[in-house]
């Protein structure tokens, strides 16, 4: 059994991680205990900790509360990658405004992220973190009152994104087709695992709140924005090769600042859970300097 031990890294969300052996299968107090710590914490970090793909996929799937009887039989994918160096490299410049992963889709939700820093150079950009779970559980009472039963509508769209931007130049806008239509969600949504109320908005890619005009759900969206975006209320994780981190893609959201292509090297290796069941074209991306 692993000795795990840990320390929380905010108030609110995130602990750093001692002690865990990366062997498959893990016994089930580990198993356990990690469960708990992550529905409580919403991010585990475990520095310098060396783990190929079918440890971080296997610990992916158990942390979201599905048995792997057998392990081997994991679908893994060595080749999703954050990356400013390789040639197929998911987001390699540019700065990403917050979101929660696949916020937009109906059929293809995402639990949880994981990143392994495969190779990483100093001075890496870091990934930024806030809690969407106590993004709604600090609203004052007049911003409560506006949006307790309201709903958002879910979509990317990248002139949606290139408007939240406000003309910064370094944003990088994807541009794809989802496959997939608009979709209505709670602004007070309901953690499926977990039963805590998230704040579900996010600057990426949340189009509107439903039954405004556009004037007045911009203006509501921006109010709940400089709420759940506050600096005091950002987690960075800071880069060190090694590193291996695992969120809540539901009850946190993430952004990051600039990556240069001629930056030092910032790869990535990410997995998400559960395994997709379909996919979606692979995105284009743009600054809005390059339009």
């Amino acid at each position: 059994m692993s000795a795990i031990t840990a320390r929380d890294l905010s108030p609110a969300f995130g602990s750093e991680v001692f002690g865990l052996e990366t062997c498959i299968p893990l016994d089930d107090d580990t198993i356990a205990a990690l469960r708990k710590l992550f529905d409580e914490r919403g991010l585990l970090v475990f520095r310098n900790t060396p783990l190929d793909i079918r440890f971080q996929t296997y610990l992916s799937e158990l942390l979201i509360g599905n048995d792997v009887p057998d392990p081997d039989a994991l679908t893994v994918k060595d080749n999703f990658l954050i990356s400013n160096r390789e040639p197929t490299g998911a987001a390699p410049y540019g700065r990403l405004l917050y979101h929660s992963d696949q916020m937009w889709s109906g059929k293809d939700r995402v639990d949880l992220i994981s990143l392994y820093g495969r190779e990483v150079g100093q001075p890496a950009t870091p990934t930024m973190f806030v809690s969407a779970v106590e993004g709604w559980d600090s609203l004052p009472a007049a911003l409560r009152a506006k949006v307790e039963n309201r709903f958002a509508i879910q979509h990317y769209d990248s002139e949606v994104y290139r408007k939240r931007a406000a003309g910064d130049t370094d944003v990088l806008v994807s541009t794809y087709d989802t496959g997939e239509d608009f979709v209505t969600t709670p602004i007070g949504f309901t953690h499926p695992r977990t039963g805590k109320i998230i704040l579900y908005v996010c600057q990426q890619t949340t189009q509107r709140i439903e039954g405004l005009s556009e004037e007045e759900s911009d203006r509501l969206l921006d109010a709940l924005f400089d709420h759940l975006y506050a600096s005091d209320k950002e987690l960075a994780h800071h880069w060190q090769e090694g590193d291996f981190i695992i969120w809540d893609n539901l009850s946190l959201q993430h952004a990051r600042p600039n990556v240069v292509l001629d930056g030092p090297p910032r790869t990535l290796r990410k997995t998400i859970a559960p395994f997709p069941k379909s996919a979606i074209a692979g995105p284009k991306y743009a600054s809005l300097a390059k339009g």
